[in-house]
């Protein structure tokens, strides 16, 4: 009897001791999984405040803006840029620290930011709420978790992402589709706000709406110092040569490589597309 009982101790000891290791080992699995779910979550999250609060430099995907600010859209790349600089720490610190105390100046004279309108500002404004912006820390860490991610989606498969073969001759809509995408991927909302673009609500420049009608207006007008003689191309000219003519009141900020940037057959989709709103 006694050796019975012995014998289911011992086993009722084991058969504990499995279950025990068996809710340790699942434990740590659903953790990991649980963390995993969370920073999938501030990734997210991350986005949508990069969205609402970034792209105006940096780009709606991150890409980068022409005289803005450059592309943040590779892990790959972001990670050198910590090498070029010497950070003593990680990625994410880096990020952090960037984006919570901004630049006072610029390691890239090409990039103007926000002295692109006031040449008394920083180049990169704080955005932390201890220094004055309008970011809680989650919020900057979130921001750099999603910046982090783009490890997994290289600025080539982004850019098809973005533009899909279209499957036909364009339309009429299909064309002012490519214009309002390119008008957004080439920054130009970041700097000039366009009604019937979503998401462009830049103030640096001048607004665009009523552009086709004002274009010839400014031809007219005595002060004006371009060599257009229609308003096709005023607007050509304001994208190629946007120094030949500066609106009053607006800094001579714009880019001076879209030439570069745009192919001919965009160059037309968008000059087209302004003439017309």
């Amino acid at each position: 009897m006694i050796r019975l009982q012995l014998a289911l101790g011992i086993i009722i000891t084991i058969v504990g001791l499995l279950i025990v290791a068996w809710v340790g080992v699942n434990e740590d699995a659903n953790l990991a999984q649980r963390d995993r779910e969370i920073l999938a979550r501030r990734i997210e999250r991350g986005a949508e405040l990069f969205e609402r609060n970034c792209y105006t430099c940096h780009g709606i995907n991150a890409q980068g803006v022409p005289g803005l600010g450059p592309a943040l859209n590779s892990r790959e790349m972001l990670e050198e840029r910590v090498k070029e600089v010497g950070w003593p720490g990680s990625l994410h610190s880096y990020l952090v620290r960037t984006i919570s105390g901004g630049r006072l100046v610029s390691t890239r004279p090409e990039y103007q930011g926000a002295k692109a309108s006031d040449p008394n500002a920083m180049v990169m404004p704080p955005w932390l709420e201890d220094y004055g912006g309008p970011l809680r820390p989650a919020d900057i860490e979130d921001i750099a978790y999603f910046l982090e991610n783009f490890e997994e989606f290289p600025p080539e498969l982004l850019e098809q992402m973005a533009t899909p073969t279209p499957a036909g001759p364009p339309g009429e809509e299909d064309v002012a589709a490519r214009a309002s995408a390119l008008f957004i991927e080439k920054g130009c909302g970041g700097c000039h706000t366009l009604s019937s673009v979503p998401g462009a609500t830049g103030a640096v420049g001048p607004a665009l709406d009523g552009l086709g009608q004002r274009a010839a207006e400014r031809i007219a007008d005595a002060a004006y110092t371009g060599q257009a003689t229609t308003a096709e191309e005023y607007i050509r000219e304001s994208i190629l040569d946007p120094s030949a003519f500066v609106v009053p009141d607006y800094p001579d900020a714009m880019p001076k490589n879209f030439g570069d940037l745009l192919s001919e057959e965009e160059l037309d989709i968008l000059v087209q597309f302004l003439l017309q709103q």
